[in-house]
């Protein structure tokens, strides 16, 4: 015991694609607003915020799409109120895995990766480093509780 099955590997890597594909999303979304709806904010800082904010919503929302559709669409699923159930549940756990992935970046940059010396063409690669390691951490972190918890499979009636 303690590895994972083969089913289990196969559920790990569709959450892959499907965090993958939140990349684009929340870019996409975000510079569509950054660059285009939100011009009304006058600072560069606030509007980026704001813009980001929205991106990373949307993100969540159609990540949560497709793990409730393609990775966890084997599982039962109860009604109209389990499914807003699931949902709620995936904000909080993406939110608090978002959190993690913050805390892990800032942490790793500055206790391992700014002391590490590598570069590529002359551009070092500590924050980028240091960013990947968070979103690890938060993928594990938000791929087991949506396993066990917001994906859990519905209860016999």
């Amino acid at each position: 015991k303690g590895k994972l099955s083969r089913s289990e590997l196969k559920r790990l890597a569709k959450f892959g694609v499907v965090g993958f594909s939140g990349v684009f999303v929340n870019l996409a979304i975000s510079e569509a607003f950054f660059r285009v709806v939100l011009l009304s904010i006058e600072s560069e800082a606030g509007r980026l915020a704001v813009a980001n904010a929205i991106g990373v919503g949307f993100s969540i929302f159609t990540n949560f799409l497709l793990n409730d559709r393609w990775t966890w669409g084997d599982r039962k699923k109860g009604g109209r109120n389990d499914w807003f159930g699931r949902l709620a549940k995936y904000y909080v756990l993406a939110s608090a895995a978002g959190l993690l992935q913050v805390g892990v970046s800032s942490l790793s940059f500055q206790f391992v990766w700014q002391h590490v010396p590598l570069a590529v063409a002359g551009t070092k690669l500590d924050s980028t480093l240091s960013i990947c390691t968070g979103i690890a951490a938060g993928m594990i972190i938000n791929f087991l509780a949506s396993h066990f918890w917001a994906f859990k499979e519905a209860e016999d009636a």
